[in-house]
């Protein structure tokens, strides 16, 4: 993965790339094309991070492919693949509301080249362990699947062995405090992920970048530096870090913003 290249055209799209505030209020990238996908594919994403996501396809080098964890309806798959000759690997097992076989047929049959997707309808815990890209090494990772912490923890660690040296690893949902602590509480125990961006959003949904997303570098070690965190510690977050914390904090933001442009619009 040439990350360097892909943090440059980052820096190209999105001028306020290393201004974190500024650049959570971004409402699109400079390059518009891939906005005819939000109007045709239903879908979770918005333009900002479906742009994201083909910068990092772009940037595979030979070898490499790209790999995603939840696809609904192919929005996100659609947006990597627009204008890339990447191979791409995708599971789903559809448990999402609203789930489609049949949609996620026709966004790719339209909208990528024949062969270029395979897709696996299967849990992402089956799918990471299969690897059926290997021997191939992964350049690019797109998780969006479950976002409970275990499931969180989970996907950065079963994908580990199979990332290149300078893989960008993308977390989509990261507004949401249980993926937030698997993330870190994964990354502390293994520093050989860097992030690199973390971009939020006020509310979910939002038009700028969803629900938030993280975008990691990461840096193959001549050592395996891994290590799983304490038992303890891992048991803890996942009690604290639960389900239901999600749904109050994201009823508490949303409540929280309404008072404020309420407000704002009164004064």
């Amino acid at each position: 993965m040439n990350f360097d290249g892909f943090l440059r055209e980052c820096r190209e799209q999105w001028p306020a790339w290393d201004d974190p505030e500024r650049l959570w209020h971004v409402e699109h990238p400079r390059d518009r094309r891939l906005a005819p996908l939000l109007l045709d594919v239903k879908g979770m994403a918005s333009e900002n991070k479906l742009m994201l996501l083909n910068l990092a396809a772009r940037h595979l080098e030979p070898g490499e492919v790209y790999v995603e964890i939840g696809s609904w309806h192919g929005l996100s798959l659609a947006g990597a693949a627009t204008g890339n000759n990447a191979k791409f690997y995708a599971c789903d097992n559809f448990s999402h509301s609203r789930a489609d076989r049949g949609m996620l047929r026709r966004t790719l049959e339209r909208y990528t080249a024949p062969g270029q997707v395979e897709f696996f309808d299967m849990d992402f815990r089956e799918f990471l362990r299969l690897a059926p890209w290997a021997p191939r090494k992964v350049g690019a990772y797109f998780y969006d699947n479950g976002h409970s912490f275990r499931d969180q923890f989970l996907a950065l660690e079963l994908i580990q062995p199979w990332l290149s040296d300078g893989a960008a690893v993308i977390v989509d949902d990261t507004n949401d405090l249980p993926v937030r602590a698997a993330n870190r509480l994964f990354v502390k125990y293994a520093p050989e992920f860097a992030l690199v961006a973390d971009i939020q959003t006020t509310v979910p949904r939002s038009p700028t970048w969803w629900n938030g997303v993280e975008a990691y570098r990461f840096r193959r070690s001549s050592q395996p530096n891994s290590l799983r965190p304490p038992l303890l510690s891992y048991l803890a977050h996942q009690v604290v870090f639960s389900g239901l914390v999600t749904g109050i904090q994201r009823l508490a933001k949303t409540a929280w913003w309404a008072y404020k442009r309420r407000t704002l619009t009164r004064s």
